[in-house]
């Protein structure tokens, strides 16, 4: 099923990154962490398309919000987004996607992200700091330097999250990783397919059983 939503606004919040500002015209339920398929409504003979967004959006918000990497050189979906104009109708589908917290709240986390897919844990941050749940939280996040402004995506001070920053040209390893793990901590891993896997694993060859580990890699892509 596809929901109407209405185009609100956009920034650019970091060299070549922009965030997109939806509006539902109906109650739109999700849970933090999850995506949806963004639908762009075909014109004329040409027929739509549909990407897939993390959404950024906390569901306490009245809008939803996802942000997503614009090259120079851009898809004709991506140069589509750049056109939209306020009011524009858009699509989305429903919520999907299994990396959501524990139902147990002191489980501890590891959120491990490549670039962009920062984006698959500001909810879950958000949603940490907004009920104060007690899972300690280790936020290891690898990037180019250009993307250091996407640390407003970031909320508040939680103390019980500790950061790693890795700044291309250092990389995460599975050492990075498993020096932070607990005995009963789980591992979300976000990013390329490649960077998601390999980290996977590695982790898995340490020991690491694959029921704690929780892969969300961006299709299509070779960085993020």
């Amino acid at each position: 099923m596809d929901y109407e939503v209405v185009f609100d606004s956009r920034r650019l919040v970091a060299p070549h990154v922009w965030e997109f500002c939806l509006r539902p015209i109906h109650h739109f339920d999700y849970l933090p962490g999850q995506y949806v398929h963004v639908l762009l409504p075909g014109r004329g003979s040409t027929p739509g398309e549909y990407r897939t967004m993390s959404l950024t959006s906390h569901p306490s918000a009245s809008k939803l919000r996802f942000i997503t990497r614009i090259q120079t050189i851009h898809s004709s979906y991506k140069a589509r987004l750049l056109q939209l104009t306020s009011g524009d109708s858009l699509f989305i589908s429903q919520a999907m996607g299994d990396a959501i917290l524990p139902r147990l709240a002191t489980t501890p986390l590891i959120f491990v992200a490549q670039g962009i897919a920062l984006a698959s844990y500001t909810a879950l941050l958000t949603e940490c700091e907004r009920s104060d749940l007690a899972h300690p939280i280790a936020l290891i996040w690898s990037r180019r330097g250009e993307d250091n402004p996407l640390d407003i995506l970031i909320p508040g001070e939680n103390k019980r999250v500790k950061r790693f920053d890795y700044i291309a040209p250092d990389r995460v390893t599975s050492d990075a990783i498993y020096t932070q793990l607990a005995p009963d901590a789980l591992v979300y891993l976000s990013g390329s397919q490649t960077f998601v896997e390999t980290l996977g694993s590695q982790l898995e060859t340490r020991g690491v059983s694959r029921s704690r580990i929780i892969y969300d890699y961006y299709e299509g892509y070779s960085s993020l």
